[in-house]
């Protein structure tokens, strides 16, 4: 129970003055694999101490102290990430996606992504289910606007190419995860979204001469409790707002968006992807088309002015993670075990307590349009 506790932190269990007797139930049971086991107990607080100054030492990895908490993060990759658009943003915001505009997108270029999307038989069936969407590990979570409220999945062993996902928009990360981040709040409440893309800009902007001001994370841990919205309608073009302005106006957002007042989910496992704009930085290298087409003002969102933010999350039971250290291992198996409970927009108010997650600088964006 010990070791299942301190994995998720990348903890260690050491045992120390172990009798011949146990050695040998240990060994009978294959558990002297699991457990690194020392003379005595002075000799694991030395390899505790070792292990600790090296990792002060380490050039690639920094210690952060935020409100609330504290992040660790850590260089892993020097490869390059982009961003991929298919469809339109602002098609989606006026409620313009006709037939000629349903994209599809197969599962295997989408290992990372949010938009607006669904799974049907044809693209004209999925017009009408379009709703947020989130894919993760290549699998796909989205909210039908069906007026069920409720979120399907699927998770495909085996991508045939025959089963597509259609999409209005859809940002998917191409390439690698540079950077590993931890999480710790010193709260029940958690830190906010805002707080910890807030602290990754800072961090870009000091140790990464790549920054370019755009950055996509995935999260895995426990929510503090989320803040969340969704879409309640298909967008398509003969359910546009009549007054021609978009979904997200005053006029048309009440309509058109269910959002969550209270903090919910606090203490079940979360899974997220999002990708963060830092308005502070200098984004002169990418065209202002493109960065329309990554973000847009959420009414819903409070007192952010210095970044744009779109966060899509997936909720399941509490759930202990995986030892496994790399975060794509982590997410497939909250994915393949976990209960599902929920899907849904992640406002940047949004809490996390206890956090793994990956960074990915983005290079440039490509569109398919």
């Amino acid at each position: 129970m010990a070791r299942k506790q301190v994995a998720p932190r990348d903890g260690k269990v050491f045992l120390s003055n172990v009798s011949p007797f146990i050695m040998n139930v240990l060994q009978m049971a294959g558990m002297h694999k699991i457990f690194q086991t020392e003379p005595d107990a002075r000799t694991v607080l030395s390899i505790i101490h070792d292990v600790c100054a090296e990792k002060q030492h380490d050039p690639d990895t920094v210690q952060y102290t935020i409100d609330g908490g504290s992040i660790e993060i850590q260089t892993v990759c020097t490869e390059k990430a982009t961003l991929h658009l298919t469809g339109s943003l602002s098609r989606v915001l006026y409620a313009q996606i006709s037939p000629d505009k349903v994209r599809l997108v197969r599962f295997s270029d989408c290992e990372y992504s949010i938009g607006l999307g669904a799974m049907a038989e044809s693209p004209e069936m999925a017009r009408e289910l379009l709703g947020e969407m989130i894919t993760l590990q290549g699998s796909i979570v989205w909210l039908p606007t069906d007026g069920n409220k409720t979120p399907d999945f699927f998770i495909p062993i085996t991508d045939t190419g025959e089963v597509r996902i259609y999409t209005g928009f859809n940002a998917a990360l191409k390439g690698h995860f540079q950077e590993t981040l931890t999480l710790t709040s010193d709260t029940p409440d958690g830190i906010s979204l805002s707080q910890v893309y807030k602290r990754i800009f800072d961090h870009a902007r000091e140790m990464r001469p790549d920054y370019s001001g755009i950055i996509a994370i995935a999260l895995i841990g426990e929510s503090g409790g989320i803040r969340s919205s969704g879409i309640t309608h298909p967008p398509v073009r003969e359910r546009a707002p009549m007054n021609g302005s978009s979904i997200m106006d005053p006029g048309n957002v009440n309509e058109w968006i269910e959002v969550s007042d209270s903090f919910e989910y606090a203490g079940e496992s979360i899974i997220a992807f999002g990708i963060g704009i830092d308005l502070t930085h200098d984004l002169s290298e990418f065209q202002p088309e493109q960065l329309s087409a990554l973000s847009y003002i959420h009414p819903a969102n409070r007192g952010l002015s210095d970044m744009s933010l779109h966060t899509h999350g997936v909720v399941f039971k509490k759930f202990l993670l995986s030892p496994e250290p790399d975060i794509g291992s982590k997410i497939r198996h909250l994915m393949n075990n976990g209960e599902f409970l929920d899907m849904r927009h992640l406002l940047d108010d949004s809490r996390l307590r206890t956090i793994h997650g990956a960074i990915a600088y983005i290079s440039e964006i490509k569109t398919d349009e």
